[in-house]
């Protein structure tokens, strides 16, 4: 990475700003999957049809309406940055791990577009809060862009073709990170996935298996996008989420009248922890990090601006506190004290007003 693709990528970033229903959503985005017509899918091509992708990607920063755009070839970069990228939402666990993966990123309207992932072409755009609407838009506007120099795969049967068939149609999938504290807290999640009846939609935990998750963030994604429209989902979604969003609004609403107590208690000891640990996981310092979000929210911890605490929640893994401090770690233990150091740093400069 150059210096200035450095400069272009570190102030980026979703999570820096709020967004509508920001208490709940922490982020929204739309991704198009598309391939070019005449070149076999990523797992099928070689070195030379992974160049023609890659190619096309360089002339779309060079003739297209996003020129402030900047390509960043995976192939030559180091594990640190490529996981500094996945870290941020950026590329994925799969490109991270690939040879052949590029990826394009724009300063101004904060998009990336993935080349050689699953399949040739994946748009991204995230957006904080819930704005899938605004994400779809961008989205949208890239790909028409996008068209202009690549002739997509497209069947008038089946739609945009991919290499999933899952992806199959409109190639569309919207996501949303949801931060729902209390439904997890009073184990009601059972309620969260009765509201799942819609088999167009699923939810996932960050933990990697099912449901299961760190910090009570989940995702919902859309699960179909075949023999659908791109507004369909975008209504089937926005559905979803406002039935998820009044659970967890009357949950914390229960919460803190019938258990006040209880909560500033343990929203407490999380902040305690987060301002004086010496070592400190990943796992326990987001779960802490949830819990005083919620105190925020609630207004519990006051003078603390949510979005610190959003920032802190990406900030806080390996590849960050690396580049943070300028060190390579050797061994969880010591990113572990690091992120410990980052966090007293952070939470000690904060005037919350507790009383």
């Amino acid at each position: 990475m150059t210096v200035l693709e450095e400069k272009k990528l570190l102030p980026r970033g979703f999570w820096t700003g709020a967004g509508p229903y920001n208490d709940i959503v922490l982020s929204s985005r739309v991704r198009f999957a598309r391939n070019i017509r005449s070149v076999p899918f990523p797992n099928r091509f070689d070195e030379s049809e992974a160049q023609i992708v890659k190619a096309l990607g360089e002339k779309f920063i060079r003739d297209s309406l996003f020129q402030q755009s900047v390509l960043m070839d995976l192939s030559g970069m180091d594990k640190h940055r490529k996981r500094l990228l996945r870290e941020r939402n950026i590329i994925t666990m799969e490109m991270e791990l690939a040879e052949n993966s590029a990826v394009i990123i724009n300063e101004k309207d904060d998009f990336s577009i993935m080349l050689n992932e699953e399949d040739h072409i994946r748009i991204q755009v995230i957006r904080p809060g819930l704005q899938i609407r605004e994400a779809y838009e961008m989205a949208d506007r890239i790909d028409d862009e996008l068209n202009r120099f690549v002739p997509y795969a497209h069947s008038p049967e089946y739609g945009y073709l991919t290499a999933c068939p899952s992806n199959l149609g409109t190639g569309m999938k919207v996501s949303v990170l949801l931060h729902l504290p209390v439904l997890t807290m009073k184990k009601n999640l059972s309620l969260l996935t009765g509201q799942l009846q819609n088999p167009g939609v699923v939810i996932a935990g960050t933990a990697g298996e099912g449901i299961r998750t760190y910090g009570a963030i989940y995702q919902l994604s859309n699960r179909v996008s075949l023999g659908i429209s791109e507004v369909d989902i975008i209504e089937i979604m926005d559905g979803v989420i406002s039935r998820i969003i009044d659970l967890e609004d009357s949950a914390r609403d229960e919460y803190v009248s019938q258990s006040r107590l209880e909560l500033e208690d343990r929203i407490w000891r999380s902040f305690g922890i987060l301002q004086y640990s010496k070592r400190i996981s990943y796992a326990e310092a987001i779960e802490h990090l949830s819990n005083v979000r919620l105190g925020i929210i609630l207004a519990i911890v006051k003078n603390v601006d949510i979005v610190q605490i959003n920032s802190l929640m990406v900030t806080i893994q390996w590849a960050h506190l690396q580049e943070m401090f300028k060190r390579t770690f050797n061994s969880t233990l010591e990113s572990d004290e690091a992120r410990s150091n980052y966090l007293r740093m952070n939470f000690s400069a904060m005037e919350c007003g507790n009383v």
